[in-house]
């Protein structure tokens, strides 16, 4: 499960680092910098066009599916279950061909109400895998909504002792394949997972005081008590 999480990026170093166009690039539309992102705001994406173009832009956090009547779903969507994410109806369409790179500062997980901060242990940015889709209202001339979901797997190690859920890492060696509109998302899926919890185990977490949906500043990471590091054996 992930909720809420921080992105405090250098978004010319991110395009740099998926070989993103600049003219794919749109400032405008990317989040400023923040440490509370939440469902229903803007984040940050790279995902490929319908040109095999890579881009870099905003996306509404909760994904809509083409499909739908209204921008308002009856459940959530802000993540999807990697397990069933190319079977269940709302997302598999996206898991199929719409897949997207969800970069991150780091990302907040509860232990009941104790909210946790998990970021890489030299406070690199993370990489969560997600989809996208987009969106109108079927009446009118209202313009496209781009957005998007981010996919959880199950926690293993030092996580798992936080929450049972946590983000799919985009290993490297798959980042080319995940974003390519050409490669079904359903034999990514394994590799992906196996790729992803490797990546999970060498996460860095530290408990974080509680706050508030309008909280925000660096000051929501710091640490109540002495962080924890990956063993180094």
């Amino acid at each position: 499960m992930c909720r809420c999480f921080a992105a405090d990026l250098d978004w010319d170093a991110i395009g740099a680092r998926f070989d993103v166009d600049k003219d794919e690039t749109d400032p405008a539309a990317l989040p400023a910098p923040s440490y509370n992102l939440r469902p229903k705001q803007t984040i940050g994406i790279v995902a490929q066009g319908r040109d095999g173009r890579r881009h870099l832009t905003g996306a509404y956090w909760s994904l809509i599916p083409t499909w739908s009547t209204g921008r308002e779903l009856s459940y959530l969507t802000y993540n999807a279950r990697v397990e069933s994410a190319c079977v269940k109806p709302t997302f598999a369409e996206s898991a199929k061909s719409m897949r997207a790179i969800i970069p991150v500062s780091g990302y907040y997980e509860y232990h009941g109400r104790r909210p946790y901060y998990f970021h890489a242990p030299n406070d690199a940015p993370l990489f969560l895998a997600g989809l996208f889709s987009w969106w109108r209202a079927p009446q009118g001339s209202a313009p496209w909504l781009l957005t998007a979901t981010i996919l959880t797997c199950g926690a293993v190690d030092g996580p798992a002792t936080v929450h049972d859920r946590m983000p799919l890492l985009v290993p490297h060696d798959l980042t080319a394949a995940w974003l390519d509109r050409s490669v079904n998302g359903a034999s990514l899926i394994t590799d992906m997972q196996q790729g992803g919890i490797g990546l999970s185990r060498k996460l860095a977490f530290h408990e974080v005081a509680a706050f508030g949906p309008t909280d925000d500043g660096r000051t929501l990471i710091r640490p109540l008590l002495q962080p924890h590091t990956p063993s180094l054996f």
